[in-house]
């Protein structure tokens, strides 16, 4: 389970978020959904659990790889999607960069 609200609130107080490193989350965020699209539409073709588990190694490597571009790691990931959740400027933020990024296609 993730950090407690009191517990993000005091990680929010160590994680530096301007707007360049919102904008590097951003593009984690929206490689990582589109890694996990197209996992959910190899693991809809395939059949057997070995295929499905294969798929699913595949798709947490892309994960991590992500992540590692843009020199986070998993837990830090964890620690935004939460404060943006619990911090309506940091979400109006997150939602402004989101728009221009696939917009412009910069993600």
């Amino acid at each position: 389970m993730g950090p407690s609200p009191v517990a993000a609130q005091d990680a929010a107080q160590e994680i530096e978020m301007d707007r360049e490193r919102m904008t590097e989350f951003v593009r984690a965020h929206i490689a990582i959904n589109d890694a996990r699209d197209a996992f959910h539409g190899a693991v809809a073709r395939v059949h057997d659990q070995e295929g499905r588990t294969r798929a699913r190694e595949e798709v947490e490597a892309t994960i991590e790889g992500i992540l590692e571009a843009q020199e986070m790691t998993r837990e830090l990931y964890d620690e935004i999607t939460l404060l943006i959740s619990l911090d309506g400027d940091l979400r109006t933020m997150f939602d402004e960069i989101l728009e221009e990024l696939t917009a412009t296609g910069g993600a």
